[in-house]
């Protein structure tokens, strides 16, 4: 379940009124929130935002979790010293090894974060087995863990396999989405949804959405997929209508682009994974 799926707290704030033509904040540690970006696009197509990939440090998949909390509160503070409104961790690890930590740590901040949407998958679920593909770290966090352990009943039946897959939101990250090892993990993480025959495939990485189509490949095609950025980008907008924080303006808003490490072939992955024509992708010391 992601933040989507709960009830909206957040809506109980303080009103965003003074800060409503602010921009929205969207964080990842790679360019995977992208497909989270893109949902949220369409749903506010009057906000501004303003993208960061922390891509000197990514993946977050092997960092401690100590050292994530640590990192997150530097992009939060960076976040705030441009304005911005709200905060989307558009990234499931960040979300899973440092939400809590951060909305403990800035109780005023709304902050959206992310998590597999395991309860919706089994409601869709018709044989009760359901598979969540995920980093490392996220399988392996306490915060879901605690996700699984008040969603999943001991005697309900419902088998959740949660898959590690390891490298995988790396190779994506690099724009090596048709690569022949990319292909190859995709097909090895997957053998065990078939063997298990789940009938719903969670996406717990905002990377993965951008190779459904190679996941789609490898399951039978009455398999459901989901992934949160809908969902998320329907909360945002929800809880912003609620506190009165939407932009009032009418005409399309603006994005504005940061990377902690941009590579030669940034601005083509970037325009790749967002959708658009063009991307002016800005260097960020951070």
């Amino acid at each position: 379940m992601s933040d989507a799926q709960k009830p909206l707290l957040a809506a109980q704030g303080v009103s965003l009124r003074p800060l409503a033509r602010q921009a929205i904040g969207v964080f990842d540690s790679g360019i995977g929130g992208l497909s989270v970006w893109r949902h949220l696009r369409a749903s506010l197509p009057h906000e501004d935002f303003i993208y960061l990939a922390d891509t000197a440090h990514v993946p977050y998949g092997d960092k401690p979790q100590e050292w994530i909390q640590a990192r997150m509160v530097v992009v939060v503070e960076w976040f705030l010293t441009q304005g911005c409104k709200t905060i989307v961790l558009a990234c499931n690890t960040a979300t899973a090894m440092a939400g809590t930590y951060l909305r403990e740590r800035y109780p005023d901040l709304f902050i959206v974060g992310l998590e597999p949407a395991i309860k919706p998958a089994l409601a869709l679920t018709t044989n009760k087995t359901v598979a969540m593909l995920a980093t490392a770290r996220t399988v392996s966090s306490e915060k879901y863990q605690a996700l699984l352990a008040r969603t999943v009943l001991p005697d309900s039946g419902f088998n959740v396999l949660s898959i590690a897959c390891i490298g995988l939101a790396e190779r994506i990250d690099q724009g090596l989405l048709d690569a022949p090892d990319t292909m190859a993990l995709i097909e090895q993480y997957l053998a065990p949804v078939n063997a298990a025959r789940a009938d719903v495939v969670v996406l717990g990485c905002t990377h993965y959405p951008l190779v459904v189509e190679h996941i789609r490949a490898h399951i039978a095609p009455d398999v459901f997929i989901i992934d949160s950025g809908a969902p998320v980008a329907r909360y945002t907008r929800d809880v912003l209508l609620a506190r009165d924080g939407l932009n009032p303006q009418t005409e399309q808003g603006s994005s504005m682009w940061f990377a902690t490490k941009i590579n030669a072939d940034a601005a083509l992955r970037w325009s790749q994974f967002s959708g658009q024509s063009t991307v002016d992708v800005r260097l960020l010391e951070l």
